[in-house]
């Protein structure tokens, strides 16, 4: 008995093996690109032509890729967190990257709490801005517009997206479940109302026929025993016949009354507690530890009550091996002075993958109102589940309470559509933002891209070279490398030639990282 759970918990892994395997695909897939894009990118930042020292670039790669490879599988578990690192790995290229598109979108996706979406969202923009700032020479305005823009289009724009999809779909998700109660609810109607019909015609069989049927066998036992020295044996056998007959339709009649009264047809009516055992050793069957525990003297219960207190048992039981599979159950009746307790309970087990709309609990409290009884359930606090009623031994019926028809589903209704509109509303923001920081980049002045006079006139032979290319521009007319090792880059001039011929150029050179020569170049 112990083998079948073993062997239930297997077969669920493998099948939610085989389920998942296309989506470890596509997410080892989807890691990959993104780690390869973001080692390309680092590439194209720090590649430069005619360097010597390779070392350097190949580990910047190498962060890029392995740090993209660790990242993007974590923005599922916190996607907050792998956005923040996400940022910090784009500092390797300049801010932008394409591994933030598909992080913005799982924080917009996936997290719930305000307070660290703002400061996740303010370290990323921080991030965005500080790349920008590293890997250029332009002034810090310029490059928080630029920052400013690249944030909204990588990281607050797919996050927006990402949070309007998210809602979308807990919206048709909600309005599924919503659709299956109805459902469910409809056909609960429609049993509720061929109940009724069944109660109408037992109450009609009963009036009708049964006391004639009553009266019909009492008139000829009667008529038996005064008429049996009279009668001929044929007549004696005529009575004793009319009398069983009647006798069996009587009983036939109570069968059928029986039949109609129930509400399922495997539930026979008027069960009792004394045929709890036979619930708990069916449920033993399934391999399931069930421990039944009887406590007090037993009392005599009204049908009603003894019926409930058994549905109680039954339908805690059925509810833990479904809800909890594999978790020990532990069920009590106990007879106190004043009440009969019935107790479920269970520990956490396999949860219940399916859809449960708690109609078996809905059913099972109205049924143990009518006997007088209060039911209560809800979660534990070791995570389990249980279920208790308390019968009273002479309690009367309360007046049935009233549930809302709708529940709280248009609340989520107005939840989900609130969310939908500050969702659109930060996509709006994100691009206001993105498309006024681009305008901006405009009015802003960027590095300019010639050498001015004074710059050149300053520059001594000798000079260190990181010293010297931090005051250079980043556009250049061309590079050339002599076969004597000296590096030549030609530079744009601000000034105008004083011949009037050609236009001016500044040629400076560097050999073994100092200043070699300058000169001036008309072209």
């Amino acid at each position: 008995m112990t083998v079948n759970p073993v062997l239930s918990v297997v077969g669920r892994v493998r099948s939610a093996y085989r389920a998942d395997r296309l989506r470890l695909a596509y997410e080892a897939v989807l890691t990959l690109f993104l780690a390869l894009t973001t080692a390309l990118l680092c590439l194209a930042f720090w590649f430069e032509p005619f360097q010597d020292e390779r070392l350097p670039l190949v580990l910047i790669m190498l962060a890029g890729f392995v740090g993209t490879l660790v990242v993007v599988p974590l923005r599922i578990i916190s996607p907050m967190t792998a956005l923040v690192l996400g940022a910090l790995l784009s500092l390797l290229t300049a801010g932008s990257s394409v591994a933030l598109i598909l992080l913005g979108a799982a924080v917009g996706y996936r997290s719930r709490r305000a307070s660290s979406i703002g400061l996740g969202l303010a370290a990323v923009l921080m991030c965005c801005v500080a790349g920008v700032d590293l890997q250029t020479r332009n002034p810090f305005a310029y490059c928080v517009l630029l920052g400013l823009m690249l944030f909204c289009l990588t990281v607050l724009l797919p996050a927006a997206v990402g949070a309007m999809v998210a809602q979308r779909r807990l919206l048709v998700m909600t309005m599924h479940q919503r659709n299956v109660e109805l459902h469910q609810e409809r056909q609960l109607l429609i049993d509720q109302a061929q109940m009724r019909e069944r109660n109408r015609i037992a109450a009609e069989l009963h009036d009708s026929l049964g006391s004639r049927l009553t009266l019909l066998s009492l008139y000829t036992g009667g008529l038996a025993q005064s008429s049996a020295a009279t009668l001929p044996p044929k007549g004696q056998e005529a009575l004793a016949l009319m009398r069983d007959t009647s006798a069996q339709a009587m009983s036939e009649l109570r069968q059928i009354l029986r039949v109609l009264h129930q509400d399922d047809v495997r539930d026979a009516a008027g069960r009792s507690l004394n045929e709890v055992e036979e619930t708990v050793a069916s449920g033993r069957g399934t391999g399931t530890d069930i421990e039944l525990v009887r406590r007090g003297e037993p009392r005599p219960l009204r049908l009603l009550a003894e019926h409930a207190g058994y549905r109680v048992v039954q339908e805690g039981i059925t509810n833990a091996l479904r809800h909890a599979g594999g978790a020990p159950v532990r069920v009590e009746v106990r007879y106190e002075d004043d009440a009969l307790v019935v107790e479920v309970g269970n520990r956490a087990g396999q949860p219940y993958e399916g859809i449960s709309t708690g109609q078996g609990l809905h059913g099972l409290a109205e049924r143990v109102r009518l006997a007088g009884g209060v039911l209560s359930h809800g979660p534990t606090d070791e995570g389990g589940f249980r279920l208790l009623a308390m019968l009273p031994y002479g309690g009367e019926v309360p007046e049935p309470g009233r549930t809302p028809a709708n529940g709280d589903f248009p609340q989520e209704l107005r939840k989900s559509s609130r969310r939908q509109r500050m969702g659109a509303g930060a996509v709006i923001v994100s691009l206001v933002l993105s498309l006024g920081s681009c305008v901006g980049t405009f009015f802003v002045p960027a590095t300019p891209g010639a050498v001015s006079r004074e710059l050149f006139d300053s520059l001594t032979v000798g000079d260190d070279q990181v010293a010297v290319d931090e005051n250079l521009p980043i556009d250049m007319v061309e590079t050339t490398v002599n076969t004597d090792g000296v590096t030549c880059t030609t530079y744009y001039a601000q000034d105008r030639p004083s011949t009037g011929d050609g236009e001016l150029h500044y040629e400076i050179c560097f050999k073994d990282g100092v200043l070699d020569s300058k000169r001036e170049l008309i072209q």
